[in-house]
């Protein structure tokens, strides 16, 4: 028998209720840890190549435009796609092993981004780790809904989102720094006898952890039981026009929530994308000074964000909490419109990154309360395949877009300083204004209905 978290539920037993799920406090907070650690190292991998377009341009020969695809469309693309086939496994297998799979085929995927010799091959291995990547939030948050109460939900979801933020920082500042002492005189050489440039060291350094993770997960958590489904109907899920109906007619707030989403997520992929590039070619600061300074001002903005998050929404199960949780939103959404602005236009470095930090906090607060309102209002079996079409959603338009557009209209002004910064004001503050008016909308149309989903599953707790 494999060893596994103590109070964890036994594997893959269908379930019934929330009482077969009930464990020690210590054992659902090391499920919850785990799964953000490894949405963390998600972010490491996929945003480490926002701290290498410099040295990748110039080994690979890339222009702004295919970086920009790198970062965004291919990758964010082949995400959202894979998101869709991978939501019906989510409602329907076991989680966890799913989980550890995708965990163990992105870090290998990585890993061999440092062999590509050309824009086609690291295209095909950052599609790679794309399509792992894409069952990782689902699933967690699935497992979430069962093995926490209503009430508890909101906290461990909003432990879980920190990840994209300390990924990120860990992408920056220990890549940065990983890049510079890489490229030092006496490490440069040694690894250029191995027929090896600094950017390789780096793809392989940060892929291979995710091996570790991933046999992690296999022999330390078991598939918690479904709240709120019977033995009968464990393994089947409802079509996806039942799911599209529970979502866009019986809660009319999903449509704007959704979109509000959607252009937020487009000004976090457009900063994360582009930022670090701004600041190298508008201050002449190398890759490992930008990181030590952008890494811990976007940590810093970003759990600060998710523990306010946490903090303002207090217990879900209130009734009308999701106008409340779409309400919070609203206003962060609404704090990014000038720092969206002012970021990649201000004079000063120091100013520029007090700007920075500013948009992590805000945009952390809305991506730490993304889940919760279909955590709340739609039923267990179709979680999975609505959070899989909110990541889809985002993805496709928001990743695809948001960073392929800063850096089209970065060329097409013709200014490699002050184009981008620019394209970065315009791109961010467009999609700001968007996010805050239609979570605005979402708010308005929530009213208390919204906490039928999840209060029938309450009563086994």
């Amino acid at each position: 028998m494999q060893p596994t978290q103590p109070g964890a539920p036994t594997m893959d037993a269908p379930c019934t209720d929330g009482h077969e799920n009930a464990g020690s406090l210590s054992s659902h907070a090391y499920v919850v840890f785990l799964f953000f650690t490894c949405f963390a190292f998600s972010y490491i991998d996929r945003q480490i190549v926002s701290i290498l377009v410099q040295p990748l341009k110039a080994s690979l020969l890339l222009s702004d435009t295919q970086i920009g695809l790198l970062q965004g469309a291919t990758f964010t693309l082949c995400y959202a796609t894979a998101g869709v086939f991978v939501a019906r496994l989510v409602d329907r297998s076991n989680r966890v092993r799913l989980s550890a799979a995708c965990v163990a085929i992105w870090a290998i995927s990585t890993a061999m981004c440092a062999t590509a010799s050309s824009f086609g091959e690291l295209l095909v291995w950052r599609a790679g780790t794309a399509i792992a990547e894409a069952a990782l939030s689902p699933a967690a948050l699935s497992i979430f809904s069962d093995l926490f109460p209503p009430r508890k939900v909101t906290r461990a979801s909003s432990v879980f989102m920190l990840g994209p933020y300390v990924g990120g920082g860990v992408a920056l500042l220990g890549g940065g720094a990983l890049l510079g002492w890489a490229g030092q005189p006496g490490t440069s050489a040694w690894l250029a006898q191995q027929g090896l440039q600094p950017w390789q060291m780096v793809f392989f350094v940060v892929g291979l952890p995710g091996l570790a993770l991933s046999a992690l997960l296999l022999v330390s958590i078991r598939e918690p039981a479904r709240r709120g489904v019977s033995a009968s109907h464990a393994e089947a899920a409802p079509p996806i026009g039942e799911v599209l109906r529970e979502l866009f007619v019986r809660n009319r707030f999903c449509l704007p929530y959704f979109f509000g989403y959607v252009a937020l997520i487009l000004l976090f992929y457009s900063h994360a994308a582009w930022y670090p590039t701004l600041l190298i070619r508008s201050f002449g600061l190398s890759a490992s000074e930008v990181g030590k300074m952008t890494g811990p001002v976007y940590m810093l903005g970003g759990m600060a964000g998710v523990l306010s998050a946490s903090l303002f929404v207090g217990k879900v199960s209130d009734r009308g909490a999701l106008r409340k949780v779409l309400r919070i939103a609203c206003g962060a959404a609404t704090l990014l419109v000038p720092a969206a602005c002012a970021a990649p236009l201000a004079p000063s470095m120091p100013v520029s990154l007090a700007f920075y930090g500013l948009c992590a906090y805000a945009a952390s607060i809305v991506m730490a309360l993304a889940p919760v309102p279909l955590q709340i209002a739609i039923p267990n079996r179709m979680r999975g395949r609505a959070v899989a079409l909110l990541v889809f959603l985002t993805n496709a338009i928001s990743g695809g877009l948001g960073p392929f557009a800063v850096g089209s209209i970065n060329e097409w002004l013709g200014h490699p300083k002050s184009g981008l910064a620019i394209a970065l004001a315009v791109v961010g503050t467009t999609a700001a204004t968007i996010s805050a008016v239609l979570y605005f909308v979402a708010a308005r149309r929530a009213g208390n209905a919204s906490v039928a989903g999840i209060m029938l599953e309450a009563q086994g707790d």
